[in-house]
């Protein structure tokens, strides 16, 4: 595929607010799923137990961030692909943007779990029961023990599959990004694409009580990261880009469609252990959610980019990581100290703990974003991209496709 040197009047080089609000609306579903749906104990055929239905799917955040993921470090590799220190500056942004505050995450964790468990011992025996390994965490290997075991290990760490993931998927795409391009590298993102769901059907065939495992290894779930990977080609294409913003008819089919699909996972399927869900319903999120990203990136009138613009879903989106980090954990302690089990909401008291821990979520956050990981990501950014000017008569391997074309 050639790739256009121009970009239009979509700006990609910039911060793009519709992917804050996008970010924004995946921690907040996440947040929603583990804070509120996932705890609540309501009878049945009551008010209440009809409107957590609608919240039965909202664990997909999760894929939402994969697909977000994609296509920013996607675009980023991209962009840089011709420079001559490629992997140094994109290992070395990512180390200080990821690791530091998920370490400490790992280091403060099991001395508070500690603290609580000489204090309330019964109360805190299951914060870690059916523990992964801590080593695993400290390597972003956990989800290979996940798998395993068929669980998500120790619940204050649950979260951290996505990222052993995601730090998975970091080894491999700037290899496919530096060395192939055009066609090949376009063939190989829809190869992996494909792979994906038949891995994960694979795996539920030879192995169908086990649920982790198509859903937290890598392989299996690269089709939602690789689904925001060809949305960052396509978009700097310049035919590519112009098809999709023409496209209104399309996106005006589609987007309805993969809702009535989702709808109807959210009715028959919602559950992440479901054989449905595992082989197709994750490819038709990931499809979902990378269609809404493209149609609000060229669309910037409409009332979804409009939406996705507003402050306060920036402001959300803004602290995300260090919500997803310090979400489970806090919710953990707050109720092994003041409950002595596991989060449940079952009355009033409950539900304050809860607000309580979301409340102390939102203010860690935005206080490790302030003080913490935004003056690490501009001492990350003090590596930048160098490339070698072009050659009159000679051209350079380093020169970018758009120039050697």
């Amino acid at each position: 595929m050639p790739t256009g040197s121009s970009t239009a009047s979509l700006n990609l080089s910039g911060r793009i607010p519709e992917l804050d609000g996008l970010r924004g609306i995946a921690i907040g579903s996440v947040l929603i799923w583990h804070y509120f749906v996932t705890p609540t104990i309501v009878a049945p055929a009551t008010p209440l137990s009809y409107a957590l239905v609608l919240g039965r799917l909202t664990w997909s955040g999760v894929d939402l961030f994969f697909v977000l993921s994609g296509f920013l470090i996607g675009g980023i590799l991209l962009d840089a692909r011709a420079s001559t220190n490629y992997f140094r500056v994109f290992y070395t942004r990512r180390f200080f943007r990821i690791v530091p505050v998920y370490f400490a995450v790992l280091f403060v964790l099991p001395l508070v779990t500690s603290v609580g468990r000489s204090m309330y011992h019964d109360g805190f025996m299951w914060f870690r029961a059916e523990s992964t390994p801590l080593y695993a965490y400290w390597i972003f290997m956990q989800n290979f023990w996940m798998a395993h075991a068929g669980n998500f290990g120790g619940y204050g760490l649950w979260m951290t599959w996505s990222l052993a993931v995601e730090e998975q998927f970091y080894l491999t795409l700037p290899i496919l990004v530096r060395f192939f391009s055009g066609h090949r590298l376009l063939a190989l993102v829809l190869a992996g694409l494909c792979l994906a769901p038949l891995l994960r059907i694979v795996i539920h065939f030879l192995w169908p009580h086990n649920w982790a495992a198509p859903f937290v290894l890598m392989p299996c779930r690269a089709d939602a990261l690789l689904l925001g990977v060809l949305a960052a080609i396509l978009l700097r294409n310049d035919a590519w880009r112009n098809r999709i913003q023409r496209s209104k008819l399309f996106f005006g089919v589609s987007l309805p469609a993969f809702l009535v699909g989702i709808a109807y996972f959210n009715i028959k399927s919602p559950d992440i252990k479901t054989p449905f869900m595992q082989t197709v319903g994750l490819t038709w999120l990931a499809l979902f959610y990378v269609n809404v990203l493209l149609f609000a990136l060229t669309s910037p009138d409409s009332l979804v980019s409009r939406a996705l613009r507003a402050k306060w879903l920036a402001w959300l989106g803004g602290i995300a990581y260090g919500t997803y980090l310090f979400h489970q954990p806090i919710q953990g302690l707050l109720f092994g100290y003041f409950r002595g089990g596991s989060p449940v909401i079952d009355g009033g008291y409950t539900l304050v703990t809860t607000l309580l821990a979301l409340a102390l979520t939102l203010a860690a956050a935005r206080l490790s974003w302030r003080f913490f990981e935004q003056p690490l990501i501009r001492f990350g950014h003090q590596s930048s991209y160098q490339f070698v000017p072009p050659q009159s008569n000679e051209v350079s391997p380093s020169t970018p496709e758009s120039v050697r074309s």
